[in-house]
């Protein structure tokens, strides 16, 4: 590791997804611009703005920067499968064209979802993908019935790919 990666790997509860996908707990102003200085184009916050350890103005430091900055807040307590859903494929879709680094508060949040990716857009399978999410935390029931309803979602559209794929397949003979 270089410098700026070992300074990255201090952040709270850092993570390296892949070699264009990072998460972490709340970095601070001076860390945003390291995340910008090592190339990440895109940080994605799923906090509320009023939580406990949020940065305030984060979207200005992070404009100040030369940072996109999205903030899909996802609630503690009544997450929503659809906001999950639409996170995991505006990541997917920016990873095409950059580098993102995706936070929370503690990296609770992020890691749940994460946990998903991994399996689901990057085919780790599942002792892997826990091992990476428990390395951050356990999820508590909530988000343990969440990350079932979200996984069962993207299993029906993976199911669907792969009908559709079948029988254009066989069109095709």
């Amino acid at each position: 590791m270089n410098d700026i990666e070992t300074q990255l790997s201090q952040i709270k509860n850092f993570q390296f997804i892949h070699e264009r996908l990072f998460s972490s707990g709340q970095p601070t102003a001076e860390e945003l611009k390291q995340i910008k200085e090592y190339g990440i184009g895109t940080v994605i916050n799923l906090a509320e703005s009023d939580a406990e350890h949020a940065l305030p103005h984060e979207d200005k430091i992070c404009l100040d920067v030369g940072l996109n900055y999205i903030q899909l807040p996802i609630s503690w307590e009544t997450p929503s499968s659809d906001q999950c859903l639409l996170l995991l494929d505006l990541v997917n879709h920016l990873l095409e064209s950059q580098m993102v680094w995706v936070h929370c508060s503690n990296n609770n949040h992020v890691s749940s979802l994460m946990y998903l990716y991994r399996q689901y857009f990057m085919d780790v399978d599942i002792a892997t993908a826990q091992d990476f999410l428990h390395d951050i935390w356990k999820p508590n029931e909530t988000w343990t019935g969440l990350i079932h309803a979200v996984s069962l979602q993207l299993q029906g559209r993976k199911a669907t790919q792969d009908l559709q794929q079948a029988l254009e397949s066989a069109e095709l003979s």
